[in-house]
């Protein structure tokens, strides 16, 4: 099980809910545990508490740097169709994952996918803000290299930036391949206490 193929795919909050049931199990502990974070149990809940906290800032688009399929599907089932939200997927993700991710999206939303290194029509500091998903070790951003890349290269956005991690770690835990996020560079970070 390649879980951050996984998370690439359907995003860190969906792979989150799905790992969450089973996140005490040793096999998952094994071939998961290595690779990222496994979710607090009460992941769901943070994911509506998430989708609110977003919707406060009264943006009509979104851009997420990761496909976060749960956080957008809470999103669009709080506000509807009134608010786009963009999934920018990476400029080497292959057809196949494109497709897969086209089928997932959730159907009462109005979401565009939009394909690095393009910028979104209409996008602007008035009407949206950038997303970051990774996970907090510590006081760090820390989130995977596609959206490390990603994250510099809409770095020239003027508007907000938000850091939303799908677990919050106590201690500075780094796991393999995932590169910190400069701070300096987000506007905001929600933390969930």
């Amino acid at each position: 099980m390649d879980v951050k193929k996984t998370a690439r795919e359907i995003g860190l909050f969906e792979t989150a809910v799905n790992l969450a049931p089973v996140r005490d199990s040793e096999d998952v502990i094994r071939k998961v545990g290595t690779s990222l974070p496994l979710p607090d149990p009460d992941v769901n809940q943070h994911v509506e508490q998430i989708a609110d906290w977003l919707l406060a800032f009264g943006k009509s688009k979104y851009l997420f740097l990761t496909p976060e399929i749960a956080l957008i599907e809470k999103m669009a089932h709080r506000a509807g169709n009134k608010v786009e939200m963009i999934i920018a997927v990476p400029c080497d993700m292959d057809a196949e994952a494109k497709d897969r991710l086209q089928h997932n999206l959730p159907r009462n939303a109005f979401v565009t996918v939009l394909e690095e290194p393009y910028f979104p029509a209409g996008f602007f500091p008035g009407n949206g803000m950038i997303v970051i998903c990774g996970y907090s070790g510590g006081k760090r951003a820390m989130v995977l290299p596609d959206t490390y890349r990603m994250a510099e290269h809409y770095s020239g956005f003027l508007g907000k930036k938000v850091f939303v991690p799908y677990v919050e770690l106590g201690s500075a835990t780094r796991y393999d391949n995932w590169l910190e996020c400069s701070l300096q560079k987000l506007s905001i970070t929600w933390r969930s206490a």
